[in-house]
């Protein structure tokens, strides 16, 4: 089965598995509190992780991919209790604060991305 976007398939997407760390040899310290899931990742992302690795930045693609998800994870959990902080005060930020914190974040007005 190629990998999809949504409910499309796509070519430029590459489903990546992590052979090194698969549930037949995980990780140390990886207990039953693990699983294992398959993603499907542009082509270059893969290719990128894959050469960091290769390099020693990562352990593994399975390693890089956990960091990436726990970093994104504290991120939301961060912004959801700074958006019931914002609830409670009765007010949000305004535009011009917003403005000035995706100027310093590095960020645009989409969710997750990082400014080009």
């Amino acid at each position: 089965m190629s990998p999809t976007v949504g409910d499309r398939p796509s070519a430029n997407l590459k489903t990546v598995t992590d052979r090194a760390n698969s549930s037949l040899n995980p990780p140390p310290g990886a207990g039953a509190d693990s699983s294992r899931s398959t993603v499907a990742l542009p082509a270059e992302q893969s290719e990128q992780i894959r050469r960091l690795v290769a390099i020693g930045r990562a352990a593994s693609v399975s390693d890089y991919v956990i960091e990436a998800v726990a970093e994104r994870l504290e991120r939301d959990r961060s912004l959801s209790e700074l958006q019931d902080l914002f609830e409670r005060k009765g007010h949000a930020p305004s535009a011009e604060h917003l403005a000035w914190a995706r100027e310093v974040l590095g960020v645009n007005d989409e969710p997750g991305e990082a400014a080009r």
